[in-house]
């Protein structure tokens, strides 16, 4: 087809007359003034971008054609223009928790859980959240408590130093302090004064470590330091008014005791160290005051410090109980004898966390067997909570004793009651794998979409975030993770809260997921996740591939792996129908191995969902494209009462060989594949990349009713590519070097460079786009290298969200990320470019010029009659469902009121979904001036 000669048409821009061959092929190309605009400090970010525009060559060779950039003078209206199109950070949801201890409030009915730079406190009763407590971006989270002296103020303490004491029921800060110290743990207590004292430790630049005394109070701070030492303590625990200290790290335990005196003038600590065989990976403290008792050698002030009872868990499992240490202790140095404690051992790994309860007659313990252990000490018997999701990381006891707050590995917290040991409440952030190092297996997943998830946004409720998560998080000793991600999660992004999960592939629900020669049991990995446009239908790719070492005995003269790990791999597509009822995904149909070879299953490169029909499409790595459309299913000799009840499956309706229309004679050096359908259905673009250098990249355009090939195209983009998506009649492709808009009607290539590439030589392995059709722009990923003016050598990697306008393409907007994003999706109602980052937290890029829209104007009423303050913001049974429907709609008219105006910047939604303060305010002000 691209051998003949062209016919010059008219000009057109829609991509159905695309779709019908007719192509536009223009020779001579027309510079276009446009105008730069500032971007987020005022600097111009024209040098970074190279406009090139590039004819229609037969074949790989092109002539590239700079095109000048014209930069107009300034005038009085492009400041407002600029303020139109300002993009920023509306908001940021979810997140991860923090290694520290969750914390309940006195009266058990909130429970504070920290964040990177924020605090979460939660209502028990509801699990739902009630405020946050944010922080400012260089402060990260190391710890929170309540002061002993009123339990309404909260202090959280930050890794610099800084110390912020806040109103937590309020919201609202009372002071903060800045130390500019590296902190590394904290504690609070109050002193014999009745000041609330804090200890931390610290760090040196001589690498050693200082703890340190500090009193909260209104006055100027004054630190105290208490001990230096070369021990790597990472640990702090205090007792009995801050006279008991216990810090530990690796292999040692300091333990320091300040006597007793009726003076009021200060008394030194008494330090001592104790040197374990293994490292120490938690412990905890139990101080119990007892009156001198007889018979007890050791000095008297010791002995009216009570009992102090230490439990430690080791990285071998075990757990070793020390019962009034401090006594112990000197006993041992009189004596000369070793400290003998009374060891535990039930965990077959590292114990992460070990608790006292309050009488001090049980342990609970739990490890990476996902098993909370209650231990009895009087009797040695074990009471087990097994099936918990992931592993345990904290638990924190309530003050009344009556509560548990387990924090586990997926990153949720459920509260359990102390007695029966039953959920109280349940809360779930979003739960992606933790950044660590992946387990080396075999692995099913596209090589070039490392480090990204399937995730995509709700057609009709684009709050909802549906994302691939893990069932279970897994870690092996080594710290490599065997989590992969077959469970659906959807998560609501304006409400910040856990909607649903469920299982979307086979999960292993077992207590011990390891195998007899050690190896991990792996589920199923789903790698694609595409849904229909009305919200009705999804489909899923899902993908299994055994160990290599396990199948060699099937396959002896396999000495790589390829060939067995080819065969018995394990490829699904399934197709899921929303049920309104359950509110859950049905299953409706699966099917095994929909490509293939001579060699075994083939795997899936890539899936899409047509726009305006339920129909998907897939390309596997046997070069054959295969469409998907639901029909009904045909049962003999049983008859349906309706149409309405007769069920559905879904079938190939076509199948295209596309190695006939491109240069790969092997199927199996296809390694990457992209598809995009055009916004009305009627062309699908499908990018293929070979993972020979001898065979070029090919673009073809594909008729999605007649399923016939329109155009192809040889050469259109270079490097490897990571991603493609319509905008308009403009195709644009991402690379792992550059970017490529091809406008389809008239043939002519317009290519975003990125010196950054260039300069350190070292190609970006994943590039991320989304596309806006509101805004008429498109926002990808790239990744910025900073310069270390102190060291040349080391340059750091900071992820950036760029945002280009698609006609001229100009740089509209550049965000820097403190996470590497994972997915990138675009809301189609609101316009925003929505990013979800490694460290679990979801962002809103908005811009500011969008009028005002409200989402749940056509949302069912039973989804939001249930909340208790819906009435808050004006949700009243006042007419009928249509004026209320004509009350959540923008009025356009000349006629419109003030009532109605409002109406449309809050909606008909329940007041803990609205979004923050300042988006309010700017829809209020943007709805008063109309």
């Amino acid at each position: 087809m691209s051998d003949s000669e062209p016919r010059q048409l008219s000009k057109r821009s829609r991509a159905s007359e695309v779709a019908q061959g007719k192509m536009v092929l223009a020779d001579d190309v027309r510079t276009k003034r446009r105008r730069t605009s500032s971007i987020d400090k005022g600097t111009q970010k024209d040098d970074s971008l190279r406009l090139r525009t590039v004819g229609r060559t037969a074949a790989l060779a092109t002539d590239a054609v700079t095109v000048p950039e014209d930069i107009s003078e300034p005038s009085e209206r492009e400041p407002k223009e600029t303020a139109r199109n300002a993009w920023f950070l509306s908001g940021i949801a979810a997140g991860r928790f923090s290694n520290s201890d969750p914390l309940f409030t006195s009266d058990d009915k909130y429970l504070f859980l920290g964040l990177k730079t924020a605090v979460h406190i939660y209502s028990v009763t509801s699990s739902r959240l009630f405020r946050v407590l944010k922080l400012k971006s260089t402060d990260n989270v190391i710890g929170y408590k309540l002061s002993p002296q009123n339990s309404d103020h909260l202090y959280v303490f930050s890794s610099t130093g800084s110390v912020s004491k806040w109103d937590w029921f309020s919201g609202q800060r009372l002071y903060y302090r800045d130390a500019c110290r590296p902190t590394t743990c904290i504690d609070l207590c109050l002193d014999a004064s009745g000041n609330d004292a804090l200890f931390s430790i610290h760090d040196r630049a001589d690498s050693k470590k200082d703890i340190v005394l500090q009193l909260l109070t209104d006055e100027e701070p004054c630190s105290v330091p208490l001990l230096t030492t070369n021990t790597p303590i990472t640990r702090l625990r205090v007792a009995y008014q801050g006279r008991v200290l216990v810090a530990f790290g690796g292999q040692n335990v300091l333990l320091g005791s300040q006597a007793h005196t009726p003076g009021s003038s200060p008394v030194p600590y008494t330090w001592s160290e104790l040197t374990l065989p293994t490292s120490i990976t938690s412990a905890d403290i139990r101080y119990q005051t007892a009156p001198q008792r007889a018979g007890i050698p050791g000095p008297r002030d010791r002995a009216t410090l009570g009992n102090v009872d230490i439990a430690l868990g080791e990285s071998g499992g075990s757990i070793m109980i020390y019962n009034d240490i401090l006594t112990s202790l000197q006993n041992d140095i009189d004596n000369s004898k070793a400290l003998t404690p009374r060891r535990l051992h039930w965990h077959r790994s590292c114990v992460n966390v070990v608790r006292w309860s309050k009488d001090g007659n049980y342990v609970v313990s739990g490890g990476n067997e996902s098993v909370m252990v209650l231990w009895q000490l009087d009797t040695g018997r074990k009471q087990f909570l097994p099936h918990l999701s992931s592993p345990i990381c904290n638990i924190t006891l309530s003050t009344s004793g009556t509560l548990y707050a387990v924090k586990l590995a997926d990153n949720s917290t459920t509260v359990l009651s102390a007695r029966e040991l039953q959920p109280f409440a349940t809360i779930h952030g979003l739960q992606l794998c933790p950044p660590t190092k992946s387990h080396s297996r075999s692995s099913t997943k596209r090589p070039l979409s490392v480090g990204t998830i399937a995730a995509a946004l709700h057609p009709k409720l684009p709050d909802q975030l549906l994302l691939v998560v893990p069932a279970s998080h897994q870690l092996t000793p080594e710290g490599h993770t065997v989590a992969n991600a077959c469970t659906l999660q959807t998560y609501d992004i304006r409400s910040n809260s856990h909607v649903s999960r469920q299982a979307l592939a086979r999960t292993n629900t077992t207590t011990l997921k390891v195998s007899p020669d050690g190896s991990y049991i792996a589920a199923p990995d789903v790698s694609h996740l595409s849904l229909s446009g009305d919200g009705k239908w999804m489909a899923t790719i899902d993908s299994w591939c055994p160990y290599t070492r396990d199948m060699q005995a099937l396959y002896p003269g396999d000495d790589h792996g390829g060939r067995s790990s080819a065969r018995s791999q394990e490829t699904f597509l399934k197709f899921w129908r929303w049920n309104s009822l359950s509110m859950m995904w049905d299953l409706v149909t699966r099917i095994d191995t929909p490509h293939f070879s001579g060699k075994g299953p083939a795997r899936i490169l890539d899936l899409a969902s047509r726009n305006l029909a339920h129909e998907f499409a897939t390309v596997g790595a046997d070069g054959v494209l295969r469409l998907w459309c639901p029909s009904v299913r045909q049962r003999s000799g049983l008859k349906t009462a309706g149409t309405e009840q007769m069920s559905e499956t879904w079938k190939c309706r076509n199948a295209i060989d596309l190695k006939s229309y491109s240069d790969m004679d092997n199927p199996t050096r296809l390694n990457a594949a992209y598809m995009d359908y055009s916004q009305d259905g009627s062309v699908l673009a499908i990018c293929l990349n070979s993972a020979s250098s001898a065979d070029p990249a090919v673009t073809l355009l594909i008729d999605a009713q007649t399923c016939s090939l329109r155009y192809s195209r040889v050469g259109l983009y270079a490097g490897d590519p990571c991603g493609s998506a319509f905008l308009g009649s403009q195709l644009i492709i991402t690379s792992t070097r550059s970017v490529f808009i091809w406008d389809t009607v008239h043939d002519l290539v317009r290519t975003l460079c990125f010196p950054d590439a260039a300069e350190n030589g070292q190609p970006c392995s994943s590039r991320l786009l989304a596309v806006s059709i509101e805004t008429k722009t498109f926002a990808i990923v790239v990744q910025v290298h900073s310069k270390n003016p102190a060291s040349k050598k080391r340059r750091r990697s900071e992820p950036h969200v760029q945002i280009y306008d698609i006609e001229t393409l100009t740089l509209l907007s550049e965000t820097m990320l403190d996470s590497s994003p994972v997915a990138l999706l675009s809301d189609k109602h609101s316009g925003d470019f929505v990013i979800v980052d490694a460290a679990a937290k979801v962002q809103r890029l908005s811009c500011l010029g969008l009028a005002p829209q409200t989402i749940y104007a056509n949302a069912p009423s039973d989804l939001l009659e249930n909340s208790g303050l819906a009435s808050l913001f004006g949700q009243q049974e006042q007419g009928n469902s249509t004026d209320r429907q004509q009350l959540a709609t923008v009025s356009n008219g000349a006629n419109g009121s003030l009532q109605t105006q409002l109406a449309s910047v809050f909606g008909d939604v329940p007041p803990y979904v609205l979004p923050p303060a300042n988006l309010l305010f700017r829809d209020v002000v943007q709805a008063l001036s109309c």
